[in-house]
């Protein structure tokens, strides 16, 4: 296994961050030959729903994302279609900051069919745009140029990083290839 914690890490948070890469290698790993959402191809899986779907792990993930929300000040947390809703309803929720959601695609329906953003904001404020997991980063590029367009100030950040795309996250994780396949 290898992890890196992110630069500008705090100290005090080695142990949590060694308990979120831990709770992925044990609950959320899978070895195998998988595509990956943005086309790559990779000998391992995390399955984010195995993480997001215990609400213990869901608010302890939140809860690391508060020196991001400390140090950015958002007015808004926002989260990219679908995992990256679910964290940032969790983060707004525990930081008490209304959220917006980011569409891949509009809608097509309803009052405002032709939007990619859901919520109320406004122009100027600051935005906290959480993601799941980064592979190759374009999805989470894409829903910052979204809100960008709005003229909104937009920090990204997710909770795993593969490595591959320049976005914060709380760990940067990667395997060495042919590491024992884990059943999961």
């Amino acid at each position: 296994m290898g992890y890196l914690e992110p630069e500008g890490s705090r100290l005090g948070r080695i142990p949590e961050i060694k308990w979120l890469v831990n709770t992925i290698m044990e609950r959320a790993l899978t070895r195998g030959d998988y595509l990956l959402a943005g086309g790559a191809r990779s000998d391992f899986y995390i399955d984010k729903f195995k993480l997001f779907s215990d609400p213990a792990i869901l608010r302890r993930i939140a809860r690391l994302f508060a020196p991001a929300v400390s140090e950015i000040n958002p007015h808004l947390i926002a989260g990219t279609e679908i995992g990256g809703v679910i964290l940032a309803t969790a983060v707004s929720q525990m930081a008490n900051i209304p959220m917006i959601i980011v569409r891949k695609s509009p809608k097509g329906y309803g009052a405002f069919a032709e939007e990619y953003v859901e919520g109320p904001y406004v122009e100027g404020q600051r935005v906290l745009l959480l993601e799941d997991i980064v592979s190759n980063g374009r999805e989470v590029a894409a829903a910052q140029a979204r809100l960008e367009e709005l003229n909104l100030s937009v920090t990204a950040y997710a909770v795993i990083n593969r490595g591959l795309a320049p976005i914060k996250s709380l760990v940067q994780f990667s395997l060495p290839r042919g590491d024992a396949k884990t059943e999961n």
